[in-house]
């Protein structure tokens, strides 16, 4: 993706510290996240979606694990189980242009990576492919926006193991920044950072070039995960370019209220199952199904939702 201030250029995205090493948090900050983590810990251990509006649904991962399993053996049974692993390990970068008045100038054709839905531990030799994807791309900086292991609970050793081999391929100057999604635990967070990573979790920083700077807030899953922190952390941030990052485009309309000028999400894999031409059947959305894929706008804000890397 190519970031531009003019109607001629194009841009990826990212956000972290120019040096790239790891922030430390404020006191005020690191009670905040302490807070975060506490709360999420506590709704990890719910079994339900805790949405906007005061939703309240009970989670059927089981039932949903059985139907696609039943599904992958129906495949198998008409021949098709192949062609659709072929699809899943067949990666496709996407090069996107997206045009902003407001851009510092300092930020022209500045070129940010968009990773999401890594699942990187589902598929035997995943992490490969991806890396593999990433050696000829050029890029500024690197997001990510969630769903870094195939389960919604467990261990997560083997998906660490994985999310280390694909950082380390990373060659972000201006750092990779992450946010969580309904597949990941609270747990993943220090970890992913001690290998480089800045999580934001319903936190802002700044990316300063020159005499500009770009803010980027990372929002935590809406899917499983709201709280009302999501919309503080959307609400108090300072005038300027700002981009958000959050794991669904469910909190598209808050960021568009509040001055946003990007919006990076996935979750949807475009449809985690569609029928032919693209329609899909199953989103696991439903505030902002309309951009479940792709580039779209909302007001004056831009918006990408990436279909992912990985599958179940």
């Amino acid at each position: 993706m190519d970031l531009s201030n003019d109607a001629l250029h194009k841009t990826l995205i990212s956000l972290q510290s120019q040096s790239g090493k790891r922030l430390q948090r404020p006191v005020a900050e690191a009670g905040r996240r302490q807070i975060w983590a506490q709360t999420r810990s506590i709704l990890e251990s719910d079994i339900y979606k805790h949405r906007r509006y005061g939703e309240k649904r009970r989670r059927h991962w089981p039932l949903f694990d059985f139907s696609i399993r039943m599904f992958g053996m129906c495949l198998k049974a008409i021949g098709l189980y192949q062609r659709g692993y072929n699809n899943a390990t067949r990666l496709v970068i996407n090069s996107e242009r997206i045009y902003f008045r407001d851009l510092p100038a300092s930020f022209h054709g500045y070129r940010l990576l968009h990773l999401s839905d890594l699942h990187a531990d589902f598929i035997s030799g995943c992490k490969n492919i991806i890396c593999d994807s990433l050696k000829n791309v050029s890029y500024d900086a690197c997001v990510m926006t969630g769903d870094y292991r195939a389960k919604i609970s467990g261990s997560i050793k083997g998906p660490m193991e994985a999310m280390q081999e694909i950082i380390s391929t990373i060659r972000a100057r201006d750092g990779i920044y992450a946010t969580l999604g309904n597949h990941d635990t609270y747990q993943m967070a220090d970890p992913l950072e001690k290998m480089g990573l800045t999580v934001l979790a319903n936190e802002s920083i700044y990316v300063n070039r020159n005499n500009g700077r770009i803010q980027i807030t990372g929002i935590d899953d809406p899917y499983y995960y709201y709280t009302d922190q999501s919309l503080t952390a959307l609400e108090e941030t300072t005038a300027g370019f700002k981009i958000a990052l959050v794991h669904t485009p469910s909190l598209y309309d808050v960021a568009a209220e509040n001055g946003y000028q990007l919006y990076l999400c996935g979750h949807t894999h475009g449809g985690q199952i569609c029928l032919p031409g693209g329609h899909p059947i199953i989103l696991h959305l439903k505030h902002g199904r309309k951009y479940y894929r792709g580039l779209w706008r909302y007001r004056k804000m831009a918006g990408y939702t990436s279909q992912g890397c990985g599958t179940v």
